[in-house]
């Protein structure tokens, strides 16, 4: 089985990523199109954009490119020191020297290195405006993850993450007009400019989504709640075995200075500050926004995202 997670940075999927991988038989990737962790990203980018938009049936032998390989279960090295020296040295290459050089290795093992687990899971950030391409050409089971967009904006401020212009040309034509969007010319502020990326990209999931009803839709801010339900609600739509391994794992991870592992897609440590009073790592998470934010930003932020058609995916109501 293939299960593809995709979300916005910062949604929570590691963490969805991780403990749905407790589960026997399960292989994890994590962001084979991030050019933040995978040289196959720095390509990606580079031909097709930070966010690639590309429609069902589509023609693109870059992004299969990154997908075959994602769903064979990744470079087979990934966790090798000296191959992420290699890649690192391979990103400041040439651009055209580098593309080619790194589609033919990605080509040559996806088709050459034997996996073993049953199970393969893809967590993506990047890929939200073309769901639908990875859908048809490699039918996985998808997932689709969301959460209060506040919560996002304030963990994109606190990381200096860079919000993308989306000024790319398919992203303008398939998603922006259809919705009578324009990128504003100036924000009032940075998180205003963060807060519009997001929202736009938060825009697309839920769009896609609601044309998928077979699709799984799951909320961080749910899952927060009620972990243990939530939780193993989505193994038994997925068909996964619940194990005791993956239930230690979910009380482990509920602890104030637990720490995520796995792929960070923007470089960033995934630790949490625990609170002063010992509150759980999963309540913390609901509310992060009313600690990151200034109540000045998150004004400007919420008057962004009240613009957008986001619908329930938006800011909840009173915002909780």
């Amino acid at each position: 089985m293939r299960i593809l997670i995709a979300g916005t940075h910062r949604c929570g999927s590691t963490w969805v990523a991780n403990v749905l991988g407790q589960s026997p038989g399960i292989h994890n990737v994590y962001e084979p199109d991030s050019p933040y962790t995978d040289i196959l990203g720095t390509v990606v980018r580079n031909r097709l954009g930070e966010y690639p938009s590309l429609e069902p049936g589509q023609g693109s032998s870059w992004y299969s490119m990154v997908w075959d390989l994602a769903f064979a279960g990744g470079w087979p090295w990934s966790r090798s020191p000296s191959a992420r020296k290699l890649g690192r040295g391979l990103s400041r290459s040439p651009a055209a020297f580098r593309d080619h050089g790194v589609a033919v290795l990605a080509r040559t093992v996806s088709a050459a290195v034997p996996r073993h687990d049953p199970h393969v899971i893809v967590k993506s950030a990047n890929c939200g405006f073309s769901v639908e391409w990875i859908a048809r050409r490699y039918h996985p089971r998808v997932v689709i993850q969301r959460r209060n967009p506040l919560n996002v904006v304030s963990s994109w401020m606190a990381l200096n993450i860079e919000p993308d212009r989306l000024d790319d040309p398919a992203v303008q034509r398939l998603w922006l007009a259809p919705h009578g969007l324009t990128r504003p010319t100036t924000f009032p502020s940075r998180v205003a400019e963060v807060a519009w990326t997001v929202g736009v990209l938060t825009v697309a999931l839920k769009d896609t989504a609601a044309r998928h009803p077979d699709w799984i839709v799951i909320s961080h801010d749910e899952l927060s709640l009620d972990p243990y339900e939530g939780f193993t609600s989505l193994f038994a739509r997925l068909g996964l075995p619940w194990t005791p391994r993956v239930k230690a794992y979910l009380e482990a991870a509920d602890d104030p200075a637990f720490v995520v592992t796995g792929a960070n897609p923007l470089g960033h440590p995934n630790a949490q500050t625990a609170a002063a009073d010992g509150t759980s790592r999963r309540v913390q998470q609901a509310t992060q926004y009313r600690r990151r934010l200034t109540p000045t930003q998150v004004a400007e932020a919420r008057s962004i995202l009240e613009d957008l058609p986001l619908g329930e995916w938006g800011v909840p109501t009173g915002g909780a």
